[in-house]
């Protein structure tokens, strides 16, 4: 049976740039018919400029992604929306996302190039030999369709990643997946922005 990935499509960041201008601009108006005092009416545009500016920011260099599929649970689950930061500078523990088959992955980075990765018959990790602490994990039970030897040492230019679920998650144990190339990694999840209820940052 084909495991659920971690993909993300790509939020509508227009759509928020757009929507900031119209609330700034609304709220503009009613402290302007409110207040009416000169003061009041040029802060509220100097407001309207700074929102807009952040949103034109954020929605070009960090955009938004929806989170389809379980493979990063409990980190990360369905419908999330998270915040990306271009980037090509990463270390053992970041979020990143990744081109494959068309498509944006999320992983978690666990081994960078020329370190020698080991997974135990109980699913815990080692990193040249040093057992990770994994607080993130819920369920070591490994994944049935993980092909690849361990010990293994990472090639240069390449990332190993492996998903959070991982009994779900299709990630560098795969050779069909294997490490990630540095050229193929869109940058890092930086925050997760909804549910409000979950905001994190990473």
């Amino acid at each position: 049976m084909l495991q659920k990935n971690v993909t993300c499509n790509r939020f509508p960041g227009n759509g928020y740039f757009f929507y900031s201008i119209v609330i700034s601009y609304v709220h503009s108006i009613f402290i302007y018919k409110l207040k009416g005092t000169f003061m009041k009416k040029h802060c509220v545009f100097i407001s309207l400029i700074v929102v807009c500016i952040v949103m034109f920011i954020i929605t070009t260099w960090c955009p938004f992604y929806v989170v389809e599929g379980e493979s990063m649970n409990p980190t990360l689950v369905n419908n999330d929306v998270v915040c990306i930061k271009k980037t090509k500078s990463f270390k053992q523990g970041d979020l990143i996302a990744f081109q494959y088959n068309n498509k944006l992955l999320v992983r978690r980075v666990i081994g960078l190039c020329g370190d020698k990765i080991n997974i135990d018959s109980n699913g815990y990790v080692f990193v040249n030999e040093k057992k990770l602490d994994e607080n993130y994990i819920q369920n070591r039970k490994d994944n049935p369709l993980r092909d690849e030897v361990f010990p293994y040492t990472v090639p240069e230019g390449q990332i190993f990643v492996l998903g959070d679920n991982r009994h779900r998650a299709i990630d560098s144990r795969m050779r069909d997946l294997g490490c990630i190339d540095n050229d193929k990694i869109i940058g890092q999840v930086v925050m997760k922005i909804y549910p409000i209820t979950h905001f994190s940052v990473y």
